[in-house]
């Protein structure tokens, strides 16, 4: 069983978008996704995510045979629902930076963002995971808000390679093959 100190990891949906469909990223970027779900695997670390994680991943959009794969991931990390305690920080979340839009050319932060940060927030997340660092819509990218979302301290990154030595991709060699 997860101990007090292992650490909690809220993840935004594009991180499991990625992952079911191994996404040409930055040099390190799914090397990080797929060794944070190795430590979820051996019980070192702990995926969260909204339940809205599963209306915004879509089967029909997933690669054959995935479906079952994002399932089989789906047990193993923790879903929060959205309560009202977590509908109102979204909304006060939401409204913060509707009020200052000017501060941020205009754009504002989306209902399923500001739903996903609410939750990392009530749920005292170590890290909020994403890729989400600026989409050119009207909405807020995620990234640029770590440290101070809406003054609640809540540290926003790309999930990273913790050990660098170890290849994800492949399967373990034994020695002397």
């Amino acid at each position: 069983m997860a101990g007090s100190s292992t650490p909690l990891y809220y993840w935004d949906t594009c991180l499991f978008l990625a992952w079911i469909g191994d996404e040409q990223r930055p040099s390190g970027e799914m090397d990080g996704v797929r060794e944070v779900i190795e430590h979820c695997k051996k019980r070192n670390a702990i995926i969260l995510t909204s339940v809205v994680t599963t209306t915004e991943v879509l089967a029909s959009k997933l690669p054959v045979g995935m479906d079952r794969l994002f399932a089989d991931l789906m047990k193993r990390i923790q879903h929060k629902g959205v309560d009202s305690k977590i509908a109102l920080l979204a909304h006060d979340l939401r409204n913060h930076y509707a009020v200052r839009a000017g501060e941020f050319n205009g754009k504002i932060l989306s209902v399923p963002d500001s739903i996903h940060l609410a939750t990392a927030i009530m749920y005292r997340a170590n890290e909020f995971h994403t890729f989400d660092g600026s989409n050119g819509h009207n909405t807020l990218g995620l990234l640029p808000l770590s440290g101070d979302v809406a003054g609640h301290k809540l540290i926003i990154c790309k999930p990273e390679v913790k050990n660098p030595g170890l290849d994800l991709r492949k399967p373990a060699q034994q020695s002397g093959q």
